[in-house]
């Protein structure tokens, strides 16, 4: 028994938590196309013009599974016309690939700017500005997770993008602590029910933590192993996937016994590594707090819900968090 909130739970009213101002106009959803001509092959890429505004480019699969390779032609900041007379094979190739899908368009200013994207997201672009890299996550997946993609890679709009190269906010969005605040904060969807990443409610409300230098270095050091650990592993071994990976890592949580597949992923992953990566993490960013009392902890949180009293202890400390934010914003 106790008070329903707004969103259905009891406990920790997660639902009432304040945007702060700290983490407004950073984070931001990717493009929408709007029109599959956009996306190209690098076969495909290699006949039109080299010169040509055409980048790397990553939906949520993409992240989550194996990258496709394919790319994006993004005339942002160009007319029709500009296009036809600087880049005329990349004008044909939109021109016969996208128009005819845009001119069956119902909003006008689509059908009007058919070589460029439906959304085209003006504002994401300025926070992206002079960033050599930004964090990403994908918006609806099983597990959450967020890396660091290159300023070059165009994202889909089925990711969170968080204009900040540094890996110091990476490590903390990294840990069980983010981890369970989003889970709580965001919704679910889907035939697995899978987590929702909503950026205004599970980053813009989220408090981080008051670290000292020397807890931003460590944070800061082990985001990038992290980091790194997951796209070496996978660079080596062309069939490992995120998912995969932090399926086994559940798994290994949990104590369940592994299939043989599940043990190719534990060898080629290095699942054990990841895990002291993430436990370590999780102790830093906790520590940063002032809440080392919370560990040890069965998987830090991590999995469907989080260990219950961890989780909701955890959730009571971080709505306490924001109120006291929102008020010194104020």
């Amino acid at each position: 028994s106790g008070k329903l909130h707004a969103d259905l739970r009891m406990g920790a009213d997660v639902a009432d938590a304040k945007p702060l101002q700290a983490n407004v106009d950073i984070s931001n959803r990717g493009f929408c196309l709007f029109g599959a001509g956009f996306i190209v092959t690098p076969e495909d890429a290699a006949k039109l013009e080299t010169e040509a505004p055409i980048k790397d480019y990553r939906n949520g699969r993409d992240l989550t599974d194996r990258p496709r390779g394919v790319k994006v032609i993004d005339l942002f900041g160009l007319t029709a016309e500009d296009t036809r007379s600087r880049y005329p094979a990349t004008y044909q190739w939109v021109y016969e690939r996208v128009k005819p899908e845009r001119d069956a368009n119902k909003r006008e200013s689509r059908r009007k700017n058919w070589w460029l994207f439906g959304e085209p997201n003006p504002k994401l672009r300025v926070q992206l500005t002079r960033l050599p890299r930004y964090i990403a996550t994908v918006e609806t997946a099983k597990h959450r997770l967020f890396q660091f993609l290159d300023a070059a890679i165009a994202p889909d709009n089925m990711l969170v993008c968080i204009a900040l190269d540094d890996a110091y906010p990476l490590g903390v969005l990294s840990s069980a602590v983010h981890v369970v605040w989003a889970l709580a904060a965001g919704g679910n969807l889907g035939v697995g029910n899978d987590p929702v990443y909503v950026k205004t409610r599970c980053f813009e409300t989220f408090p981080f933590p008051d670290a000292t230098p020397d807890q931003q270095a460590r944070i800061r050091a082990l985001a990038e192993q992290l980091d790194a650990h997951r796209k070496r592993q996978q660079a080596q071994h062309p069939t490992l996937t995120l998912t995969g990976i932090y399926n086994v890592l559940t798994k290994i949580r949990a104590g369940e016994t592994l299939t043989a597949k599940d043990k190719t992923i534990h060898e080629q992953g290095l699942v054990s590594v990841l895990q002291t990566l993430h436990d370590e993490l999780d102790a830093a960013v906790l520590a940063a707090y002032g809440w080392s009392d919370l560990l040890p902890s069965p998987a830090c949180g991590r999995g469907a819900g989080g260990e219950g009293g961890f989780a909701e202890t955890l959730l009571e400390r971080l709505v306490a968090l924001n109120a006291d934010r929102a008020r010194e914003e104020a």
